[in-house]
This record gives structure tokens, C-alpha cells and sequence, in this order.
């Protein structure tokens, strides 16, 4: 026993369960901080989701508004364009629904899967 206290076996050693202890801390910080992202990119593709709906109806209804090319009244005070606006809003109301599909497929889910399953992975790993 030269040189200081010899363990039987490595994981008995202080440094190493304080070094063990501060990775799960970390790991701890790191499963709360992915919940609440987690949290927020739900909540912001719900808002997408409503957006794209408010989006929708309202070009339904610039479309019902400005009526066709044949409407005369209509086109006497720009139906026409009022209808261009509206497949615009269409248009953009698409990308809306594409990125909030994106957010749900790309981050919700990883970051659920990595709020809980790894983090499980993570403690049953510890028993080594």
C-alpha cells in the first residue's frame, strides 16, 4: 500500500462516485431542460396548427368576398386580387402546416425520446 489507500475496486474510490454523481446531476439538468423544450416546440406547433386553420378560412372567405372574374360588382373593386391575396394565404398557410409537421417529426419527438428513453438508458446502465 504505497503511495496511499489502495481500493479493492475502482467504483469504490470517492472520485469516482462523486464523478458518477455529478454525470447523473448532469444528466438530471440536461432531461429537464429537454422536457421543457420539449413543452415549448408542443406548444408552438399547436400554434402553427391554429394559424394554418385561421389561415385557411380567412382566404375562404377573401375568396367568397372578391367572387370570380365573372362577378362584375366584384371585379369593380378588385375581387380578382382579393382572390390572388387568398391563394396567397393558401400558400403560406402550406409552408405553416409543413413546418409544423417538421417541428413535431424532427424535435418533439427526439426530444421526448431523449427526455425519457435515453435518460432510462442512462440509469440502467449505471449497475455496470
Amino acid at each position: 500500500m504505497q503511495g496511499g489507500m489502495m481500493f479493492a475496486r475502482l467504483d469504490d474510490s470517492p472520485m469516482f462516485r462523486q464523478q458518477i454523481q455529478a454525470f447523473e446531476e448532469d444528466a438530471e439538468t440536461l432531461r429537464d431542460k429537454c422536457l421543457k423544450f420539449y413543452k415549448g416546440c408542443r406548444k408552438y406547433t399547436e400554434g402553427l396548427g391554429e394559424a394554418y386553420d385561421k389561415n385557411i378560412a380567412f382566404a375562404s372567405s377573401l375568396e367568397t368576398f372578391g367572387g370570380g372574374h365573372n362577378d362584375p360588382v366584384a371585379v369593380s373593386f378588385g375581387g380578382p386580387d382579393m382572390v390572388q391575396f387568398a391563394i396567397a394565404l393558401r400558400e403560406i398557410g402550406t409552408y405553416k402546416e409543413v413546418l409544423r409537421s417538421q417541428v413535431e417529426q424532427i424535435l418533439n419527438d427526439r426530444l421526448l425520446h431523449m427526455a425519457s428513453i435515453d435518460h432510462q438508458n442512462g440509469r440502467s446502465s449505471e449497475a455496470f
